[in-house]
């Protein structure tokens, strides 16, 4: 028996609309939450300064993004730009201070000291949590190395798991509905018996 096209038009309908929101619900499922995308952030190296580190002494921008500044012993300011494509530069401006690290961790979604390669001498951070969850953590290591930790969560890291999920489950829904089609043509042809 053949369906009225209307009974199909309304099933493709309704399929891709509830695989398409259980597809967001699948997605808002598997979004990390804040304590696990903060343990998958690793410590980058920002390289030795021209003179050995002794203390952390503010952030500075530079192009886009912020930089470290950092003092050696004698007195001298350098300045590390991830951006950048000289790692350590003289600078003779005033920074903006940073937060002292408090504990190990200094706040709630940093990761633990015990992955870096030598122990701490100095430590600090910038901590926003308005609309969009950041955080920049900057250490001196005994080596004189530093190293930074850049953590960023925000509804954007939401919403990218949401469109992931929301295809996965338009492409399932479009695929059911090409079968329905499929099969509903297929079926109204009958063999004729003698």
């Amino acid at each position: 028996m053949r369906q009225p096209i209307w009974i199909k038009i309304a099933l493709t309908i309704f399929t891709l609309v509830a695989f398409s929101a259980g597809g967001v619900c699948f997605g808002s499922a598997i979004t990390p939450n804040v304590d696990t995308a903060a343990r998958r952030i690793k410590w980058t190296s920002l390289g030795k300064p021209p003179e050995a580190a002794v203390k952390i002494i503010g952030s500075f921008v530079c192009d886009r993004s912020s930089g470290v500044v950092v003092q050696s012993a004698s007195g001298g300011r350098y300045i590390a730009c991830p951006s950048g494509w000289q790692p350590w530069n003289n600078v003779s401006s005033e920074p903006w201070q940073l937060l002292a690290c408090l504990g190990n961790p200094p706040t709630s979604y940093s990761p633990g000291f015990e992955t870096l390669p030598h122990p701490v001498k100095d430590c600090k951070l910038t901590y926003t949590s308005e609309w969009v969850l950041a955080q920049e953590v900057y250490v001196i290591l005994e080596d004189g190395s530093v190293w930074q930790w850049i953590f960023t969560y925000g509804l954007g890291t939401m919403i990218g798991y949401w469109i992931i999920g929301f295809l996965l489950g338009l492409a399932v829904g479009i695929m059911l509905s090409i079968q329905v089609w499929w099969v509903g043509r297929h079926s109204s042809v009958t063999p004729d018996h003698p």
